[in-house]
């Protein structure tokens, strides 16, 4: 079409200059010749059809080119390209916690995330095909997580043998696409473009992701009802065990009036005012003249703080302790309290000039900036390591406590209680004392990190 255009719009320029031209050689010969009015008309005649064809000609070429902008372009669409294992709605790699900030590392985890994909894809094969397919001599092994208790030691020494070779011999091959290249299936590749190699990755990524989500969903059903998903499709049907499995253990609640099950251990049965000897017990009633909070007046007085150091007040006006096990919520409580005033003496310690020994610890020189000195000195790991050991104690101390294995009350962590006063009456006020001086921290401890950061100044902010 554009061709076109051009040859009518060249014609149409040709046709305008001849017509030009005889026009002019007409209008000469009339006037140094005697011709008579037959041969003047006629060049006349001629000039005229030449214009009539330049008018034509230029009409033509506007046609042409408004049918030329009406079709519709054709544009050829480049495919973009992208990193393999991205696809959409993601458009760039996903690393929001930066673990890839480097080439090495991004490397290394993209090699630890095929493997495991790889892995998990064989294992999701492997919980499915024993319910179709068994090797000879393994008739009788069991499906799913049995199968761990169903293999002689042979097997296991077997399988630690053939998995440490292949770890310790196979190695990536040289000049391959990455560590995760191992050189086998990789002549399936010659001859591909890179755009489908690159699609043939992001498949492989995206199914090693989906197995792994699809491993641990396996195993959670198998270990949570005893058998594989396999087993439970031929038992009990695609929807698996009724809805009563899930809601068995959920307390029935109407109001403030809940019923749940009757859980023998030392602690709930002290959380609780066992009203029915039953298979439920009820937490709460509806007495005529019920007990009002002396904290709060308006509000009723929670009966499961009787007997806990400071129920006396009655003070939980959210019902914090209606839906938590009161053990529970006052050993927070008493960690968060004793953490507080650790923190409190700490920070006014640091801003009044006390150090420990060393160039690290002297250079700090604010309490403010003291985590990100630590930091960088290399301290707050190690640091770190210790209070995560301290709180694994102290979870195993709580949980053997709230299930009645050990005999243990909130807070104890068998330290010095020798110095507890043997009085019962006394003993109760240093309990007093302790939680309410922890209280007394978590707001002072709160008030000084907000104050220093607003001021820039040191404690006491003057």
């Amino acid at each position: 079409m554009a061709s076109l255009t051009a040859f009518v719009t060249s014609s149409a320029g040709f046709a305008h200059q001849a017509g030009h031209h005889l026009r002019h050689k007409g209008a000469a010969a009339s006037i140094h010749t005697a011709e008579g009015p037959t041969a003047s008309s006629a060049q006349d005649a001629s000039a005229s059809a030449m214009g009539s064809l330049t008018t034509a000609a230029f009409a033509a070429a506007a046609m042409m080119a408004g049918v030329a902008a009406l079709r519709p372009r054709v544009s050829v669409r480049r495919t973009e390209r992208r990193a393999a294992g991205v696809c959409l709605p993601l458009t760039e790699k996903f690393d929001p916690l930066d673990l890839g900030n480097t080439d090495a590392k991004m490397d290394r985890y993209t090699a630890v995330e095929i493997k495991h994909g790889r892995i998990s894809m064989i294992a999701v094969m492997g919980y499915i095909f024993p319910e179709i397919f068994r090797f000879p001599g393994c008739e009788d092994f069991k499906p799913g997580l049995a199968a761990l208790g169903s293999i002689p030691l042979e097997g296991w020494i077997q399988l630690v043998a053939l998995i440490g070779a292949h770890e310790a011999l196979l190695k990536p091959r040289e000049g391959g696409m990455g560590l995760y290249d191992y050189g086998f299936g990789t002549e399936l590749l010659d001859g591909q473009a890179d755009e489908e190699i690159e699609r043939k990755q992001t498949v492989e990524r995206n199914n090693g992701r989906l197995a792994m989500v699809a491993i641990l969903g396996l195993m959670w059903q198998d270990g949570s009802f005893g058998a594989s998903p396999i087993q439970m499709l031929k038992t009990q049907g695609f929807w698996g065990p009724g809805v009563d499995y899930f809601v068995q253990d959920i307390g029935i609640c109407q109001g403030n009036m809940c019923a749940l099950p009757n859980r023998q251990s030392r602690t709930a049965l002290r959380a609780t005012d066992q009203l029915s000897s039953g298979m439920f017990i009820e937490i709460e009633t509806y007495p005529e003249n019920p007990e009002m909070s002396p904290a709060v007046p308006f509000l009723r007085y929670p009966k499961v703080l009787k007997g806990w150091a400071g129920g006396e007040k009655g003070f939980d006006p959210l019902g914090v302790t209606d839906a938590l096990p009161v053990y529970l919520v006052r050993e927070a409580e008493l960690k968060h309290g004793r953490v507080c005033m650790l923190a409190t003496l700490g920070w006014i310690a640091t801003d009044l000039g006390a150090r420990f020994p060393g160039e690290k610890f002297q250079a700090v020189q604010s309490s403010v900036e003291a985590h990100d000195k630590m930091v960088q000195g290399g301290i707050m790991g190690p640091f770190l390591g210790a209070l995560a050991t301290v709180e694994l104690y102290s979870l195993w101390l709580i949980l053997k406590g709230f299930f009645g294995d050990i005999v243990r009350e909130s807070g104890d962590y068998f330290v010095g209680k020798q110095f507890m006063p043997k009085d019962p009456e006394k003993e109760q006020d240093m309990r007093l004392k302790e939680l309410e001086n922890g209280r007394l921290a978590m707001l002072a401890f709160s008030g000084i990190a907000t104050q220093a950061v607003i001021t820039g100044k040191a404690w006491p902010f003057l």
